[in-house]
């Protein structure tokens, strides 16, 4: 999650930064706690809230975050008949599903992509379980700086010195 030295031209500096998106549904209807306790985990680790829809557990799931110290209202319970409100929301920056089988991440595509506006990330079942891809419960921000614009590059003027 820290900020990335990119490679690039002479005179250019790039970093690659990764923020928090916003607020997560995490869609958990009949998943297994381990599995959604990971996923949520990982939406937190990227700075997110979360919306925990229709996890039994999830009451449980979310005293134990609290007890380790995260912020009360970084996690809301959502019942399951209310996912697809919450899937319509201008406010929503993605969705993780880790409803077990095919069918809801499908429904849960067709949903997103009938939203007008910005598109958002879908992160599978598979995805949330793997620390590699925490990624992508972050948004992207390239910073270039034209360091030759801005009185050329220390690095050359020192070396040829």
């Amino acid at each position: 999650m820290a900020d990335r030295s990119l490679p690039g031209p002479t005179g250019e500096s790039n970093t690659l930064r990764l923020h928090a998106r916003g607020v997560f549904a995490l869609l958990a209807q009949g998943a297994d706690d381990r599995e959604t306790a990971n996923a949520t985990a990982c939406a937190l680790v990227a700075g997110n809230s979360v919306a925990l829809v229709g996890a039994a557990t999830g009451d449980a799931l979310r005293t134990r975050f609290v007890a380790a110290g995260v912020p009360a209202d970084a996690i809301e319970l959502q019942a399951a008949d209310g996912a697809g409100a919450l899937l319509a929301h201008p406010s929503l920056s993605g969705v993780c599903v880790v409803t077990p089988g095919t069918l809801a991440i499908r429904a849960v595509a067709r949903a997103l992509a009938a939203r007008s506006g910005a598109i958002l990330p879908l992160i599978s079942r598979a995805e949330a379980q793997r620390p590699d891809r925490l990624w992508r419960f972050c948004a992207e921000q390239t910073l270039t700086i034209n360091t030759a614009a801005a009185g050329g590059n220390a690095e050359l003027l020192a070396a040829a010195g």
